[in-house]
């Protein structure tokens, strides 16, 4: 049971996400409600960079916004036989054939309970290669650097980039629930993993 859960974002798109995978095992996890995201999210630094590079950068994006929404929490963490999670998730790239610019996108969801940390990693998407060039070669900020592709002002709230390039067969709160579902398999196996470890 998980009595008091925090995300670190106000993001919609990653709210969304968030919300699905604990949806999905209510059952097992029986979390508090996650109706009304203003009562278990909250704005942190990620501590990285806006567009995190490469695995590492992004994972400890991630594990800053658990730590960060998990010490938001405050109090309620050192109630004894109370479960608190914080929950992070960050958006990174990884780059597949550096000579031509070819990145792919990815989601990290990390869970921290005050002593360990819990990660997934959702599937990862190819980015334009001119939508990177603007982003990482010529530092545009990316709400400039996507607006050839689309103008929508809160894309990043909603779909996000790869709901308007996969024409909704996926988006990024999806992306979000596959992380977070793949960090949770960690989380509800922890004391297994330790004997198999």
């Amino acid at each position: 049971m998980i009595h008091h859960l925090m995300l670190g974002t106000t993001n919609g798109a990653k709210i969304r996400g968030v919300q699905a995978a604990f949806a999905g095992l209510q059952s097992v996890l029986h979390t508090p409600s996650l109706t009304t995201p203003e009562s278990w999210s909250c704005k942190v630094d990620t501590g990285v960079s806006e567009e995190p590079w490469g695995f590492p950068m992004t994972i400890q994006g991630a594990q800053n916004r658990a730590q960060a929404a998990y010490e938001a929490l405050g109090s309620v963490t050192s109630v004894p036989h109370q479960v608190a999670l914080g929950v992070g998730v960050e958006s990174g790239f990884i780059d597949v054939a550096p000579a031509t610019f070819t990145c792919y996108n990815f989601d990290v969801c990390a869970l921290f309970d005050g002593q360990q940390y819990y990660l997934g990693i959702s599937p990862g998407f190819e980015y334009p290669r001119r939508l990177v060039r603007n982003i990482f070669l010529h530092l545009q900020p990316f709400q400039t650097a996507r607006q050839y592709i689309t103008t929508t002002a809160d894309v990043e709230q909603q779909a996000g980039l790869v709901g308007v390039l996969a024409g909704g067969h996926i988006d990024r709160p999806e992306m979000t629930r596959l992380a977070t579902h793949l960090a949770l398999i960690r989380y509800l196996q922890r004391h297994d993993y330790a004997r198999w470890d």
